[in-house]
């Protein structure tokens, strides 16, 4: 029996409102954390249905573009539309600015709603000016009365866009009655089945979500909204399944496999859903068959209908061992199966499928011949109902339930997206240089469908690349050929007709990209060429070949991420994946972020364990050292104004209680580190008398800060490696001194301890004393992380680099036989500040070149060495820190690995010549920078060139320090305070900030005071 309009004539707004008087304090709808009550939705909508009468009264019942991502302003903005009357017209991120373009022109949309963030990220408002952003809606302490206009069962409700065979998008158009009986079908024949909880996860532009965001509400129900992607992030989907036993998932059955693949390889730790309703293409049989075997218990179900079905017009339930059908038409609904001519065709016999019934729709806006071809009319009892032919090729089994058997027509589906070839062809034939076009669908092993396109062209140099980019602007990514095969002319028949079986498929050779392959230079990089190969279905693949440049889709990223946690323990998100797309970016990726199947390890921050490179790099310096302050390093942090010394104590003691780090001590015969071995108590502030003499104008400077504090006795194995001292010349002016062992410190560390500072002191001085920083990760477990990940995966390909460029070196004439070790580490700094203004054409310089302050400033230094001074051809030490490799930056502790550097300068080349060489040698350096030091002097040592490779200058480049902060009325500073002792001959060590800060520090055997004063006005100069 089909249904009878006079039942659908309530529109949805008005059942949603209803539910707003009886529960206005209900949860309505929630997005990450935040949440609408059923008084706030129906106030909202309210007031911006009023709004947009008041606002646009000349476009009574028009159209309104909407252009949302996912939150809480989406049923608002929706259930506003229609109770204005008007008609609303879903966008979506998928779709290029050009398509987007064409749905505007052919709707005649007079207004698109959105927000700033989309604005920001399409500029969509340059595309069609009458854009209004959400935020700019202001509205009148008073609102305007503004009467609602009666809406009425046969006034469009929405207009959905699928591919079209002339090359523009065609519009459905979807009345309030198809939308209302639709709803109205699925909670209450097939939600009370399960009664699970559906979220919304498709896009607006999709039918999909017509059930996933009406059907909750019009049952009083809370709607569930999930971030954008959420369909391609399976770990954090199914994570949200595991909060939610009770959820449900509508989907593609493509993205329905990609989720069992997941949760089999995950080793079904996270919960699949138990309700599944799967839409938008044919269920293979053994997908079914595979969800039962995951999920014995799930409740599947196969929903079949096009767009200009609303949703969907037939259902089954789908059994083990049972075959796969389209089920029965929905109650209120009718399937036929007629032949060419619109007649029923016998039972059992092959036709096109047809939906008749109230959620057939009006027909396609503007094209009034295709909708006559794709809709009739049908009379039943003496009723006329709306009919849709599909497309579809069917019939009835013996049950009466449909048969599926493909597509009359060229349209297919693929990832859930209707897709007309016609389209694409018609796209292509745009280029110039492509006469002949024809896309078709290949279906590969794996089961999944993929597009080709048969491409005649002029032009014997055109790339696939080329083409993928000239396509990128006006088609969907799903709608883009993964395949494109070059051909001399279209295979036919001798009647005319393509010949489609001549067809080539396509092979697997990578295509003609619009770059070379380049071999991988690692292990790692040819692991992720084969997974590459392996989802993709290429081979030949190069290290820096795109994976999206390849063809790549959403869901093959999927794939892709999948292998890469089984075969490489890592797990990738899927936004990391996407800006990271070849095999060289993402080897740099894969070893940070280890997944739980890799060995576990004790983060307590008590057991003894071995040392990072960093510490055993330091630990050697410092026994080797004639002056054990050497690789101390000390900083004051300067506090002005009325003070308790509790209120410094509690903060140092929440630092040293928060980084087990600085409370090391090590273990010489074992070479090993147990953090957190000095209880707290240990460690507590010195009170340093401030003798008159010295501190007689209450200003104290570095060096007699370091003269009155004297030189810790700081023992690796038998003292604390952290001394802190408190001066107070005034009773509103505290200097605290820290003096810091290398070993469990760096430069960086000094802003991050500023940092931890800070945050106690707001908290001691609002009164909670039970607060506490995150832990996040402890020094330990950089240590295993370096271990377990970058020795094994890095160190190998570092050492190739490193050897090959320190053999160059010396071909190109590095000698620094010339100059021993020192026997003492006497010396002296000079310091000298760039002005601000020269600071400011540095950097615009350093802009312009395409370079870095860095660049520059070694390039000056360089260039200083080779023409002013007698270390001509000498390497050049760079201390480089590991820090920003770690995911947990904010970490305490020593990440610093020394590098050499060397460019030999031609007198004959300008200052762009040596800046490139500069930079170009830096980036690779940089790109190879964990392999630890003394692992590298081995091999130095083992070639014999320990001596002319040793590097008696260095370059240091550090981070400016944070800005001074004022708490109340104390204002807090932070200062490094450089040691006057000599590491190597001459140190140059550029400071960040508003105005560069220079320091020459050097050995006072190798320079003298004079000789310094005139390299410092040179190389300002």
């Amino acid at each position: 029996m089909i249904a009878n309009s006079n039942n659908y004539r309530e529109p949805i707004f008005e059942i949603i409102s209803a539910w707003s008087i009886q529960q206005p304090d209900k949860t309505a709808a929630i997005f990450c954390g935040q949440t609408l009550s059923y008084g706030q939705l129906e106030h909202q909508s309210n007031l911006l249905a009023g709004y947009l009468l008041a606002s646009y009264p000349e476009y009574s019942r028009g159209k309104v573009a909407v252009y949302l991502e996912p939150g809480l302003m989406m049923p608002v903005v929706l259930l506003a539309i229609l109770k204005a009357g008007y008609t609303y017209i879903p966008l979506s991120h998928f779709m290029p600015n050009e398509r987007i373009a064409k749905i505007l022109d052919d709707a005649a949309a007079f207004l698109l709603l959105t927000t700033h963030s989309v604005i920001n990220k399409t500029g969509i408002e340059k595309l069609f000016p009458s854009t209004l952003a959400l935020e700019d809606i202001h509205y009148p302490d008073e609102a305007p009365t503004v009467t609602l206009p009666a809406v009425q069962a046969s006034d469009l409700a929405y207009v959905l866009y699928t591919s079209g065979s002339t090359g523009t998008p065609k519009g459905v158009a979807i009345e309030h009655r198809n939308l209302s009986y639709y709803l109205d079908w699925f909670n209450q024949d097939l939600w009370p089945e399960t009664q699970a909880v559906l979220p919304l996860t498709s896009t607006l532009s999709f039918a999909a979500a017509v059930t996933q965001l009406y059907a909750p509400l019009l049952r009083g129900d809370t709607l569930h909204i999930l971030p954008a992607n959420s369909l391609h992030e399976p770990e954090k989907l199914l994570a949200w399944y595991g909060k939610h036993p009770s959820g449900a998932l509508y989907c593609v059955p493509t993205v329905w496999d990609e989720l069992l693949r997941y949760h089999r390889e995950s080793g079904g730790a996270l919960r699949l859903p138990g309700t599944v309703f799967l839409s938008g293409e044919p269920v293979p049989f053994d997908l079914k068959e595979r969800t039962f075997e995951q999920c014995p218990d799930a409740k599947v179900y196969n929903l079949y209908g096009p767009t200009e079905a609303t949703a969907n017009g037939s259902f089954a339930r789908m059994e083990k061992q049972k075959a796969v059908t389209l089920g029965k038409a929905l109650r209120g609904s009718k399937i036929l199966i007629v032949d060419e001519n619109l007649i029923p065709v016998s039972a059992g016999q092959s036709g096109e499928i047809c939906i008749v019934g109230e959620g057939v729709a009006r027909g396609y806006i503007n094209r009034d011949v295709l909708t006559q071809q794709r809709f009739f009319t049908y009379e039943s009892e003496n009723v006329c109902y709306r009919g849709h032919r599909t497309g579809d090729l069917g019939k009835f089994n013996s049950c009466g339930e449909i048969v599926y058997q493909g597509r009359l027509d060229r349209q297919i589906k693929i990832n859930g997206v209707r897709i007309n070839p016609e389209e694409i062809e018609i796209a292509l034939r745009e280029d110039a240089r492509i006469s002949q076009a024809l896309v078709r669908p290949i279906n590969e092993d794996t089961g999944s469908t993929r597009l080709s396109a048969y491409l005649v062209s002029s032009d014997s140099f055109i790339s696939a690349n080329e083409i993928r980019n000239f396509l990128q602007p006006q088609l969907p990514a799903t709608m883009i050929p993964s395949h494109f095969i070059f051909i001399e002319t279209l295979p036919k028949l001798p009647n005319g007709k393509l010949d489609l079986k001549r067809l080539p498929l396509p092979c697997p050779v990578r295509p003609a990209l619009s770059y070379a392959p380049r071999q991988p230079a690692n292990e790692l990089e040819q692991e992720l060429i084969d997974i590459f190969q392996d989802v993709l279905g290429f081979r030949d693949l190069g290290a820096d070949d795109n994976f999206f440049d390849l063809g790549g889709s959403s869901l093959q990223v999927i794939q892709a991420r999948q292998i890469i946690r089984r075969r490489l323990f890592s797990d990738i998100d899927y936004s990391l994946f996407f800006h990271n797309a070849t095999p060289h970016l993402l080897s740099f990726i894969v070893p940070y972020y280890a997944n739980d199947e890799a060995p576990a390890f004790s983060d307590d921050g008590t057991e003894t364990a071995s040392l990072s490179s960093e510490q055993r790099y330091f630990l050697t310096l410092d026994q080797i050292s004639p002056d054990p302050r050497t690789y101390q390093i000390a900083f004051r942090l300067t506090l002005r104004g009325p003070l308790h010394i509790a209120e410094l104590e509690w903060c140092i003691q929440q630092i040293l209680e928060n980084n087990p780090v600085l409370r090391s001590r090590f273990d010489l015969d074992s070479i090993s580190c147990r953090e957190g071995a000095y209880p707290t108590s240990a460690l507590n502030i010195i009170r340093q008398q401030c003798h008159a003499n010295v501190f007689v104008s209450g200003e104290v400077n570095d060096e007699t800060l370091l003269e009155t504090a004297g030189s810790p006795e700081m023992d690796v194995e038998r003292n604390p490696l952290i001394f802190i001292r408190l001066f107070s010349p005034t009773d509103h002016q505290h200097i605290l001194l820290v003096q810091v062992h290398h070993t469990v410190f760096d430069h960086d560390s000094i802003e991050l301890f500023f940092q931890q500072f800070i945050h106690y002191v707001r908290a001691y001085r609002a009164g909670d004393r039970h607060f506490k920083l995150g832990q996040g990760k402890s020094y330990q477990q950089y240590r295993h992380w370096q271990q377990q990940f970058i020795e094994p995966v890095r160190y190998p390909q570092e050492r190739q680099f490193w050897l090959h460029t320190l053999a160059e070196y010396v071909h190109n004439g590095a000698d620094a036989a010339l100059f021993a070790l020192r026997d003492d580490q006497e010396g002296e700094n000079l310091w000298c500040a760039v002005p601000e203004e020269l600071t400011h054409s540095l950097r615009v310089f350093a802009k312009n070149h395409q370079t870095t302050v860095f660049v520059c400033m070694l390039t000056a230094f360089n260039l200083l060495l080779n023409t002013c001074t007698r270390y001509r051809h000498v390497p050049i030490g760079i201390p480089v820190s590991n820090r920003m490799l770690y995911e947990e930056t904010a970490l305490l502790g020593c990440f610093v690995n020394r590098v050499t550097y060397y460019d030999k300068i031609d007198p004959d080349d300008d200052i762009d010549t040596l800046l490139a060489h500069c930079r170009n040698r830096m980036y690779g350096i940089l790109d190879n920078q964990t392999l630890p030091y003394d692992v590298l002097h081995s091999d130095i040592r083992t070639y014999g060139w320990d001596e002319i490779l040793y590097a008696p200058v260095c370059f240091n480049y550090l981070a400016a320090m944070p800005a001074m902060v004022k708490i109340d009325e104390i204002e807090i500073q932070v200062n490094p305070i450089e040691s006057s002792l000599a590491k190597v001959d001459l140190t140059l060590s550029v400071n960040e900030g508003d105005s560069l800060k220079i320091c020459f520090n050097y050995h006072k055997k190798a320079f003298s005071a004079e000789e310094i004063k005139c390299l410092s006005d040179e190389y300002i100069m």
